[in-house]
């Protein structure tokens, strides 16, 4: 069994915790909340939600920065876990809350920073003696993970000018999944402009549906692939019913961040397609793809190898 060495932290020094000033500021206020962009979501849970994440993400990040004593490493991997799904969880929420889609730009680089410091508790873990020898995924690709960390991360870094840090995300999803052969076709998919050496994706996706749909339109003739993104996005919501993010929303509201179709968007901006046949349907982050298609466009490995 071989093991992927802990992500290094160079390429995005975030040593230092964030401005959580500027984090709390970004907060939607009350008389400018009808300009939100999930019809679902309401203020009254939304700032519940928002307090409430953003605590745990700042509690998280004070113990992790002067650990106690008593911190065991599976004690140290799991609330760094935790810290890395809240921050997703919290940038989601901000989009549907009507927040400027430059905040994606800002927080990625921290929550990639987030994510390397949990690959390397989870590893450090993983080769110590308590572990018995026991291996996983820092995010098993075949479960709920997939959406919650690989899928976002990958596309809110997309999407947000960073798709030079995409090796950085490959390592992070090849642990554990590479020495079981798990690798996803749409991931590899989008990644592979950015990331040498690997090698022709699969034909499969790990959690089927919606996304196995999508590898179609890579497929297809450029002509052909605004037909296919519209019949994927008017299809999302049903074929996404065993997914986590599904029938969130509800009286409550106490878990719910928005429905959105991330990987609709980072499709769309790879492929440069034309979105106007799908860009005001339900779940497509078009605020979020206009973003991405304003930024210079960014050096894919064949560039890199000239």
């Amino acid at each position: 069994m071989t093991t992927a060495s802990p992500l290094p932290t160079t390429a995005l020094n975030t040593s230092a915790l964030p401005s959580w000033q500027q984090w709390a500021a970004s907060k939607i206020p009350a008389d400018q909340f009808e300009q939100r962009r999930e019809p679902h979501l309401h203020h009254t849970p939304y700032l519940s939600l928002f307090n409430e994440t953003l605590s745990s993400i700042v509690k998280v990040s004070n113990s992790l920065s002067s650990p106690s004593d008593k911190a065991t490493l599976i004690g140290l991997s799991t609330s760094a876990q935790q810290r890395l799904w809240d921050a997703l969880d919290w940038l989601s929420l901000q989009y549907s809350a009507g927040a400027q889609a430059e905040l994606f730009s800002n927080i990625w680089p921290h929550i990639m920073a987030w994510a390397g410091e949990y690959a390397t508790f989870h590893e450090s873990y993983h080769n110590s003696p308590v572990s018995g020898n026991h291996m996983t995924p820092h995010v098993a690709l075949r479960t709920e993970s997939y959406w919650i960390v690989a899928l976002r991360l990958t596309c809110f870094g997309l999407l947000s000018g960073h798709a030079a840090q995409m090796p950085r995300v490959t390592r992070l999803l090849d642990y554990g999944n590479e020495d079981m052969g798990v690798r996803d076709g749409l991931l590899e998919r989008l990644v592979a402009p950015f990331v040498a050496g690997r090698g022709t994706p699969p034909d499969t996706a790990t959690r089927h549906l919606p996304y196995r749909k999508l590898l179609k339109v890579f497929d297809a003739a450029p002509d052909k692939r605004p037909a296919l993104m519209a019949k994927y996005m008017g299809e999302w919501y049903h074929a996404s019913r065993r997914e986590p993010y599904i029938d969130q929303h509800g009286e409550a509201d106490v878990s719910f961040y928005g429905y959105w179709a991330w990987e609709a968007a980072a499709v769309t901006w790879l492929l440069d397609i034309d979105d106007s046949s799908y860009r005001d349907m339900p779940f497509y982050p078009r605020d979020l793809l206009d973003f991405a298609r304003n930024l210079p466009a960014p050096p894919t490995t064949q560039q890199q190898n000239t």
